[in-house]
């Protein structure tokens, strides 16, 4: 049975898990290179990671962008998991983290436009028009 947890990474061994999942959904899977996706901004974000049972599965990072504005990057969810909702349960746990602090905080995310509509299930709003990062079209989106 699936038993996921989900958690705000306080260890440099659960930054390495993300870092590990984010190399295989990103670098392996989606071909972007190392040096867009290790963007050196890590140390100024949060990160956060899913486990099931003491598998790490997912993981994203939040940034601050500025008062009352942060945005969800880095969502990565292994292959085998992604039909187990648990992208859902990772997005909805930083919702939760985020808007308790202060109901004012809004979130914004870039969501690659493939998967668009899950953020929008999610109650994420599109704005603007689609843009390309590292050959992949995205959007702008707000919740």
């Amino acid at each position: 049975m699936n038993q996921f947890k989900f958690q705000k990474v306080k260890s440099s061994d659960q930054m390495e898990l993300c870092h590990t999942i984010r190399k295989k959904v990103f670098c392996e899977e989606q071909k972007i290179s190392e040096d867009i996706e290790f963007d050196n901004l890590d140390d100024i974000c949060e990160h956060f990671i899913v486990f099931n049972n003491q598998i790490a599965i997912a993981t994203a990072r939040v940034r601050k962008k500025k008062d009352y504005v942060y945005k969800i990057e880095r969502v990565a969810v292994l292959i085998a998991y992604r039909k187990l909702k648990v992208g859902t349960l990772l997005i909805k746990q930083i919702l939760d983290q985020y808007q308790k602090i202060d109901k004012k905080n809004s979130i914004i995310l870039h969501s690659q436009v493939s998967v668009e509509n899950f953020y929008k299930n999610l109650n994420f709003i599109s704005y603007g028009k689609e843009f390309n990062e590292d050959g992949i079209l995205h959007i702008a989106m707000k919740h």
